[in-house]
């Protein structure tokens, strides 16, 4: 479980995917990703943590800081982000990918 959960967070501080206004830093002690992204006058943060037990366990994904962003619309996002990294087997940074679209849109 730590193997693999090194792994993932190891893939992230090693990816070379570059997202236009997103910074995504991985703590590998604290087992999570952190994702910033900010457009015009909305700044959003993301936290991606994975249990001491991944991939048994399920994945949080909570909010740091979130600006000018309705709260029915961010359930949304974040509902489709845990759904994708916990049912689908997805990456975080495909995850991520996938929560920055849904953002732009």
């Amino acid at each position: 479980s730590s193997v693999l959960s090194s792994q993932e967070i190891s893939s992230v501080q090693t990816s070379t995917q570059l997202f236009n206004g997103m910074t995504v830093k991985a703590r590998s002690a604290a087992r999570e990703v952190i994702a910033t992204y900010s457009v015009d006058d909305i700044f959003i943060e993301l936290i991606i943590q994975l249990p001491s037990n991944y991939p048994l366990g399920s994945i949080t994904v909570g909010s740091g800081k979130r600006v000018g962003v309705a709260v029915q619309q961010w359930r949304n996002w974040m509902l489709q982000l845990s759904t994708y990294l916990t049912h689908q087997n997805g990456s975080i940074m495909e995850g991520l990918s996938l929560w920055k679209n849904n953002v732009d849109k």
